[in-house]
């Protein structure tokens, strides 16, 4: 499993977005003052190619793939672009030509501005909404939406009829690292203790960042033998993982688990319940251990 973008590209890609929104507010601006008032037009909007000269243009068409590629959005906002840039670039030859731009050219190119704002902004909110459903530390997914798709995940197990489970994850003793090594060192131990985690998961397992050092697992499509595997060899692989603290030091950590086996029938609040009840066996047992709920 791929951990979400990095906090800080998600913020990059925001802040990328507000500047294209603000430089297409002003061509709007522009080009409605030369087609209302007859001001002087840029020779860019002139060109037949003017939609590959402006700041979205030049943003849009520069990378190849572009970083928000696989946005659903992202595909159509350059049909969107040229079709307005086509429409201004019409009732701009009107005007030049001593016309009044036709009603239909004009309201056509102001129309396809508008809805390229809002389709910017919309992309820019879905972006925002992925920055507060990713725990900042751990690029983890956050507790924001969790049970909408843990319910997502319980009804797919019911139309596939296949199992889904739910594990909770619980670094021990970790209190004590925050308090004998500092809280840099704590944090460098979920942060490298859950890249790991997330690179042992398959691209379709899940995992949340269920409150301070507890993360919640979600493997679709496992029966509970088979996840108690997978756990056994998260726990395994953690035992073995050299954590740097910020001091440089090497550090080891172990974490106990408890698994269980979502009912299709019950709600998931008592599945993740009864996964903490079995992790607390597991830190009753010793700890570094994996228990399941049957």
């Amino acid at each position: 499993m791929a951990l979400p973008l990095e906090r800080e590209e998600i913020q990059h890609q925001t802040e990328e977005l507000e500047v294209i929104i603000a430089a297409h507010l002003a061509w709007f601006k522009h080009i409605n003052q030369a087609l209302v008032y007859g001001s002087a037009p840029s020779p860019a909007d002139l060109a037949e190619d003017a939609h590959l000269r402006s700041p979205f243009g030049q943003w849009y068409y520069s990378r190849a793939p572009h970083d928000l590629e696989e946005n659903a959005e992202f595909s159509q906002l350059g049909a969107l672009q040229q079709a307005m840039h086509a429409a201004a670039r019409e009732a701009l030859l009107d005007s030049r030509e001593g016309r009044h731009p036709r009603p239909e050219v004009y309201d056509r190119c102001i129309d396809l501005a508008l809805r390229l704002n809002t389709a910017l902004r919309r992309m820019q909110l879905e972006i925002i909404g992925e920055l507060l459903a990713t725990d900042s530390l751990t690029g983890c997914a956050s507790r924001r939406g969790m049970l909408g798709k843990l319910r997502e995940e319980q009804e797919r197990a019911l139309r596939i009829q296949r199992p889904c489970c739910l594990g909770l994850l619980d670094f021990d003793r970790f209190k004590r690292i925050n308090d004998e090594l500092g809280h840099p060192a704590g944090d460098a131990v979920l942060r490298q203790g859950m890249k790991f985690v997330a690179s042992a998961l398959r691209k379709y397992d899940s995992v949340y960042r269920y409150g301070g050092e507890e993360f919640l697992l979600c493997l679709p499509g496992t029966p509970l033998n088979d996840a108690a595997l997978v756990v056994e060899r998260i726990r395994e692989g953690l035992e073995r993982l050299p954590i740097r603290l910020p001091s440089g030091e090497l550090h080891r950590v172990t974490a106990s688990f408890g698994l269980v086996e979502m009912s299709p029938h019950r709600p998931v609040e008592e599945a993740i319940a009864n996964a903490d009840i079995a992790l607390l066996r597991a830190k009753e047992k010793g700890r570094n251990r994996v228990e399941l709920w049957r």
